[in-house]
């Protein structure tokens, strides 16, 4: 896997363009994430972290699942 350079614009440029691919998307969707916990993780109410939490492990989870399902 070669280095990636993450910042907050240029995540959210690839996440509205139409033509960006899935694995570009799914990185920037991650990152952003990543990016509004730091910024506001210490701000959020209790059911906000939860939702949050649940989230991430959502989408941790389908990545797992994914890799099982093509490694089959």
């Amino acid at each position: 896997m070669g280095e990636i350079k993450l910042n907050r614009e240029d995540s959210m440029r690839i996440l509205n363009s139409t033509d960006a691919s899935p694995d570009a998307r799914v990185i920037a969707a991650f990152a952003v994430m990543f990016f509004e916990a730091v910024e506001h993780a210490d701000d959020l109410d209790a059911e906000t972290y939860a939702i949050a939490h649940k989230l991430l492990r959502m989408g941790a989870s389908e990545l797992d699942h994914a890799r099982e399902q093509a490694n089959g």
